[in-house]
């Protein structure tokens, strides 16, 4: 039990294959919630929530999204495998005139843990038409839009690398998706840096 939460962080990869199951709202809520919890600075609480599970309307703010840069438009997630739900990160303007960046990140990795912990997978999508999107979704002008969290039940297994020197990640000759990360002897000082 005690480990749980330390192996969810440690499987997590971005998801970008999803089965077409639709997502239980209660799972939704229950990320977005913790997502507001996150950390904010000065506790300003600048960030809202936009989630949108309606299959035309996840067709449409689809079509508006980009996929894995390095494997572009390769790993665009084909017909049948597209997300099921969307969670926009929103900045209410109103709230404040600096968007603390550090808060969106808290934000955005509690709510895709926590869909992790429901056995949905997750993508983290900045590479947006947010213009388009925001027509669409007849989001207020006191809004902007800063990402958006692709989620569906996973229909695939990204592997972990450790040893290669690569930071892009890649697709194998049978489709599989391995993702370089830096090994932690290489990034992990201890008392001094030399």
């Amino acid at each position: 039990m005690k480990h749980q939460l330390h192996n969810l962080i440690i499987s997590r990869r971005s998801i970008r294959l999803f089965k077409q199951k639709k997502i239980p709202l209660g799972i939704i809520k229950k990320a977005v919630n913790a997502g507001r919890l996150a950390p904010s600075a000065a506790n300003l609480q600048f960030l809202e929530y936009l989630a949108v599970n309606k299959p035309q309307l996840c067709e449409k703010i689809f079509s508006f999204t980009r996929w894995a840069g390095y494997l572009y438009p390769r790993r665009m997630p084909p017909e049948g495998k597209k997300p099921v739900a969307y969670i926009f990160i929103l900045i209410n303007k109103a709230k404040t005139k600096q968007p603390d960046s550090r808060d969106i990140g808290a934000s955005a990795e509690n709510i895709i843990l926590s869909l992790l912990s429901q056995g949905i997978g997750a993508c983290w999508i900045a590479s947006l038409d947010k213009e388009a999107l925001i027509k669409i979704l007849k989001i207020p002008k006191n809004y902007q839009i800063d990402s958006i969290i692709a989620c569906g039940y996973p229909a695939e297994n990204p592997k972990l690398e450790t040893g290669s020197k690569k930071i892009k990640y890649w697709l194998d000759a049978k489709g599989r998706l391995h993702v370089p990360k830096r090994p932690l002897k290489n990034i992990l000082y201890l008392n001094k840096m030399k």
